[in-house]
């Protein structure tokens, strides 16, 4: 009886440490329990690119508070955590670290600028984290691909090759002087990287090529130097108001430019900010202006933040929201895939996967793969239409290559 009793006690023991065991090993990862799914931003809302983070966490929000009224994502219910990194690198390596350590995020939607998420990606690669990046897109972000991070749209490079190709063809300015202006970081040498291969495949005068350091506030020299070399045609890489600046350079020195930007320009404030100047400026872009309402999934997404966003937090959308929201629809269908057994592995073997993914035109179908995690998307070139702060189309959409 009691050699009986304890060979039960054993068998049972065994098969509670078999159990624990087993439940350790396919416990839910941080940020997943039954009925939510927490998921993180690290975004700029203060400093000089704070425009973007509050547009991006703005859509958000918008698509947080849709897709639980929708029942959430597979029962489970989304929450979002945001931290802000002020658009310095070495915040934003703390804010990730927050996000995860305090916070217990399960993945990240949007990170800041190109520079903050290449100081985030030791990180970021370490803790295995599932992270869709549609805000500042530079080719080192994925060369070499990074095994958790997806990125969506065209790089700078891409984006200022292609829409300075598209305006010398279209308006045959071939014989023009062309000037580039850029900041001196990760974000800038990619923008460098498009406008010098432009002039390469074209065979284009370049006059100066100009650096300078994130946070300047004059550009009255450099707008000078150009004038000197008799520039007619500016490449701008700015971020925000450095766009505005050289543009009320250029009109204080009475200088006739063909001014292109990229799409940090595609913003009213940067009309604002030019004034007259701000007329008349190009920009590439991925995505749409938000007035344009014959898109589908413009139309929807300006639909909910109608229902989801006061009047003052609607004011502060732009297109940084529209890329927020594809990155949000892109996770959603991710975590969707992976039914109730969710994981970090699963969403990155299910955004791996992605084929085709639309986003009612918002962006062109989103693919990756094995050895894949860029999606470029064609472009747009928007004119500004600045006394009426708008963007009009100049373009059809305009491919863009790997």
């Amino acid at each position: 009886m009691t050699h009986k009793y304890f060979r039960y006690a054993a068998t049972s023991l065994l098969s509670m440490v078999i159990g624990l065991t087993a439940t350790t090993v396919v416990a839910a990862d941080p940020g997943v329990t039954d009925t939510k799914i927490v998921l993180g931003s690290v975004t700029p809302v203060s400093g000089p690119a704070s425009l973007l983070g509050k547009a991006h966490m703005h859509a958000l929000r918008v698509w947080e508070q849709d897709v639980n009224a929708r029942g959430g994502i597979n029962g489970r219910k989304v929450e979002i955590r945001q931290d802000d990194d002020g658009y310095v690198p070495q915040r934003a390596v703390q804010s990730v670290k927050r996000l995860v350590d305090v916070e217990g995020i399960f993945g990240l939607i949007g990170t800041s600028g190109s520079a903050m998420l290449q100081a985030m990606l030791p990180f970021i690669n370490e803790q295995r984290l599932p992270t869709i990046n549609a805000m500042a897109v530079a080719a080192a972000h994925f060369t070499p691909p990074n095994k958790t991070v997806f990125v969506v749209g065209p790089t700078y490079c891409q984006e200022l090759s292609a829409g300075m190709k598209h305006m010398v063809t279209s308006k045959k300015l071939q014989k023009e002087k062309f000037a580039l202006v850029y900041q001196d970081d990760e974000f800038g040498n990619d923008v460098r990287c498009g406008y010098q291969k432009a002039v390469k495949d074209l065979g284009l005068n370049s006059v100066s090529e100009i650096s300078f350091k994130r946070g300047t506030k004059d550009f009255s020299a450099e707008m000078l130097s150009l004038k000197q070399v008799g520039a007619t045609f500016l490449a701008s890489g700015g971020v925000v108001a450095e766009h505005s600046m050289l543009m009320k350079e250029a009109a204080k020195n009475q200088m006739t430019l063909t001014f292109l930007a990229v799409h940090s320009a595609h913003l009213t404030p940067v009309q604002a900010l030019a004034g007259p100047a701000g007329d008349g400026y190009f920009v590439a872009d991925y995505v749409p202006p938000l007035t344009d309402m014959a898109v589908p999934g413009m139309a929807k997404f300006m639909g909910l933040a109608q229902k989801y966003l006061s009047a003052d937090e609607q004011k502060m959308l732009n297109r940084y929201s529209i890329t927020a929201y594809i990155g949000a629809l892109l996770m959603e269908d991710a975590i969707r895939r992976c039914g109730k057994a969710l994981t970090r592995a699963c969403v990155v073997e299910k955004l791996e996967t992605t084929k085709n993914f639309g986003t009612d035109g918002l962006a062109s179908p989103i693919s990756f793969g094995p050895n894949q995690r860029h999606s470029p998307s064609s472009l747009l070139v928007l004119r500004s239409d600045a006394k009426n702060s708008r963007f009009e189309r100049v373009s059809d959409l305009i491919p863009v290559f790997d």
